[in-house]
């Protein structure tokens, strides 16, 4: 037996009931207009929504991006202020040890072999 809205119908006519039996209204199919008056609103939250979260998070990641580049700018006037810093204390360094180097007379020359007389 070939099942459809009205063999249904006269199946469930014939049905012995037990329990509350309750009133159903047929059920009439919507028309498109019914449809889309009833879905597009949500679909337009729904989408907003996403929309939203979105920019949202674009947002978020422009911050991030311009704190990064900022960041990464810093970091490399550091670097180069620190590379300066260096060179200019290895130069000083060597002046001082060449400075100091001439006060002290040189190592490896002997003591004199003149001693004062007795």
């Amino acid at each position: 037996m070939k099942l459809d809205l009205a063999n249904f119908r006269t199946i469930a006519a014939n049905l012995p009931v037990k329990g509350e039996i309750c009133d159903i209204t047929p059920a009439q199919p919507l028309t498109q207009t019914e449809t889309d008056t009833e879905f597009v609103p949500l679909i337009q939250k729904v989408g907003a929504t996403s929309i939203a979260e979105i920019d949202r998070l674009m947002t978020e990641l422009q911050l991030a991006r311009d704190f990064l580049q900022s960041e990464r700018e810093r970091i490399e006037q550091e670097t180069i202020r620190y590379t300066n810093l260096t060179q200019m204390t290895l130069v000083t360094a060597k002046v001082i040890s060449d400075a100091v180097s001439q006060w002290q007379p040189a190592r490896n020359q002997q003591p004199s072999t003149d001693a004062p007389s007795r």
